[in-house]
Protein backbone atom coordinates (compact mmCIF):
# COMPACT_ATOMS: atom_id res chain seq x y z
CA UNK A 1 0.00 0.00 0.00
CA UNK A 2 1.24 3.18 -0.76
CA UNK A 3 1.65 6.47 1.85
CA UNK A 4 -0.12 9.31 0.86
CA UNK A 5 2.92 12.06 -0.04
CA UNK A 6 4.44 14.27 2.88
CA UNK A 7 3.68 17.24 0.73
CA UNK A 8 -0.39 16.59 -0.02
CA UNK A 9 -2.38 18.52 2.14
CA UNK A 10 -5.15 16.88 4.43
CA UNK A 11 -8.53 17.77 4.81
CA UNK A 12 -10.87 17.23 8.05
CA UNK A 13 -13.77 15.21 7.36
CA UNK A 14 -16.87 13.95 9.14
CA UNK A 15 -18.08 10.68 8.31
CA UNK A 16 -20.33 8.47 10.06
CA UNK A 17 -18.63 4.75 11.07
CA UNK A 18 -20.59 1.80 12.45
CA UNK A 19 -19.08 1.78 16.74
CA UNK A 20 -17.93 -1.53 16.17
CA UNK A 21 -15.22 -0.56 13.42
CA UNK A 22 -14.28 1.86 15.41
CA UNK A 23 -14.32 -0.14 18.58
CA UNK A 24 -11.89 -2.32 16.29
CA UNK A 25 -9.43 0.21 15.12
CA UNK A 26 -9.09 1.10 18.89
CA UNK A 27 -8.31 -2.58 19.67
CA UNK A 28 -5.84 -2.23 16.54
CA UNK A 29 -4.45 0.79 18.00
CA UNK A 30 -3.61 -0.17 21.57
CA UNK A 31 -2.03 -3.28 19.92
CA UNK A 32 0.32 -1.05 17.77
CA UNK A 33 -1.13 -2.45 14.90
CA UNK A 34 -2.11 0.65 13.51
CA UNK A 35 -0.65 4.19 14.45
CA UNK A 36 -4.18 5.46 15.81
CA UNK A 37 -7.79 5.35 14.92
CA UNK A 38 -7.19 8.38 12.50
CA UNK A 39 -4.16 6.75 10.95
CA UNK A 40 -6.22 3.20 10.57
CA UNK A 41 -9.05 5.02 8.92
CA UNK A 42 -6.39 6.85 6.58
CA UNK A 43 -4.69 3.44 5.34
CA UNK A 44 -8.06 2.04 5.03
CA UNK A 45 -9.20 4.38 2.53
CA UNK A 46 -5.85 4.59 0.90
CA UNK A 47 -6.19 0.88 0.09
CA UNK A 48 -9.84 0.73 -0.75
CA UNK A 49 -8.89 3.53 -3.02
CA UNK A 50 -5.72 1.44 -4.39
CA UNK A 51 -7.55 -1.72 -4.69
CA UNK A 52 -10.67 0.20 -7.07
CA UNK A 53 -8.00 2.16 -9.57
CA UNK A 54 -6.38 -1.73 -10.03
CA UNK A 55 -9.95 -2.86 -10.31
CA UNK A 56 -10.81 -0.13 -12.95
CA UNK A 57 -7.62 -0.88 -14.89
CA UNK A 58 -7.91 -4.46 -14.95
CA UNK A 59 -11.84 -3.83 -16.40
CA UNK A 60 -9.88 -1.28 -19.09
CA UNK A 61 -7.89 -3.97 -20.14
CA UNK A 62 -10.19 -6.50 -20.74
CA UNK A 63 -12.43 -4.27 -22.42
CA UNK A 64 -9.64 -3.57 -24.67
CA UNK A 65 -8.59 -7.35 -25.33
CA UNK A 66 -12.28 -7.84 -27.06
CA UNK A 67 -12.30 -4.12 -29.00
CA UNK A 68 -11.11 -5.67 -32.40
CA UNK A 69 -10.21 -2.28 -33.85
CA UNK A 70 -7.70 -1.33 -30.77
CA UNK A 71 -6.36 -5.24 -31.35
CA UNK A 72 -5.62 -4.46 -35.06
CA UNK A 73 -4.15 -1.01 -34.18
CA UNK A 74 -1.96 -2.61 -31.41
CA UNK A 75 -0.32 -5.15 -34.18
CA UNK A 76 -0.31 -2.83 -37.19
CA UNK A 77 1.71 -0.03 -34.69
CA UNK A 78 4.13 -3.13 -33.62
CA UNK A 79 4.62 -4.43 -36.82
CA UNK A 80 5.48 -0.42 -37.80
CA UNK A 81 8.14 -0.74 -35.24
CA UNK A 82 9.66 -4.59 -35.54
CA UNK A 83 12.59 -3.20 -37.74
CA UNK A 84 13.48 -0.27 -35.68
CA UNK A 85 13.83 -2.71 -32.59
CA UNK A 86 16.18 -4.78 -34.76
CA UNK A 87 18.14 -1.69 -35.77
CA UNK A 88 21.65 -1.45 -33.63
CA UNK A 89 21.27 -5.14 -32.19
CA UNK A 90 24.53 -5.51 -30.62
CA UNK A 91 25.78 -1.76 -30.65
CA UNK A 92 25.58 -1.65 -27.28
Amino acid sequence: MQAIPQKETSIKYTTVLPKSCIDELKNLASKKVVPSVSQGIRMAIENFVAIQKQQDYENGIKEAASDNAFIQRTMDTQADFASIDDEGAGEW
